[in-house]
């Protein structure tokens, strides 16, 4: 690794922030999303196949949004957008960990109010508490960017709590269900923009678990 650990804590919060914001509501304003350029230079080399095949997808998906006008390529993402996680009626590919986590598909169940006791934890609230379950892919990405910033100017020995935190949260609540709900999103989706991107953000998180066990394994051989 070339970086140092406080220029990755700073590109991981830039990451799942853009990632977390970019599934809690449709994309609207920053239009550069929906360009190839965007996908082929984004800040993240293809460190696995997730991450590789979810660019691809993106580049091609923007590949045919730029033969449209801005207007009808907006249009066409939002579209893709309600249909898979809002609805009408049932979504198509719920964005909440609960509904893969237990036999009934359910909203608003376990996982969801043991991410709202986290984010309390980390004194943190939901601004769409008890209209959005707090275990949405949004949220807890939103979380991860937070508790990467936080690690920003600790000294190392201070973040090894922090950086545990974030190992739990990647395995317990984000790869336990991403898998699913990114064949979910490709299965139902009508532009392919969220499958690539949710494919990215799988290969983010995976990318994300193997550094944060290199910092843990480089203080462990220091202490």
């Amino acid at each position: 690794m070339t970086n140092s650990w406080s220029e990755i804590w700073n590109l991981r919060a830039s990451l799942y922030g853009f990632l977390a914001n970019s599934l809690l509501d449709p994309i609207q304003g920053d239009n550069t999303v929906f360009t190839q350029k965007f996908w082929r230079n984004f800040p993240l080399d293809a460190a696995n196949d997730q991450i590789k095949s979810g660019l691809e997808q993106l580049i091609l998906c923007s590949a045919s949004l730029e033969e449209l006008s801005e207007e009808k390529a907006i249009e066409n993402v939002m579209v893709e957008y309600t249909s898979l996680f809002l609805g009408p009626g049932h979504p198509k590919a719920p964005p909440c960990e609960s509904f893969y986590r237990n036999g009934e598909r359910l909203f608003f169940g376990r996982t969801a109010f043991a991410m709202k006791e986290t984010l309390y934890q980390n004194g943190l609230e939901s601004k769409r508490k008890n209209k959005q379950p707090e275990d949405h892919i949004g949220i807890e990405l939103m979380l991860l960017s937070v508790l990467s910033s936080q690690l920003i100017g600790l000294e190392e020995s201070k973040q090894v709590s922090l950086v545990k935190e974030q190992l739990f949260l990647i395995d317990e609540h984000l790869l336990s269900w991403i898998n699913e709900f990114c064949e979910q999103v490709k299965l139902h989706g009508s532009t392919g923009f969220y499958g690539g991107l949710i494919e990215l953000a799988w290969g983010i998180l995976l990318w994300d678990r193997e550094l944060l066990e290199e910092f843990m394994a480089s203080n462990e051989q220091v202490g």
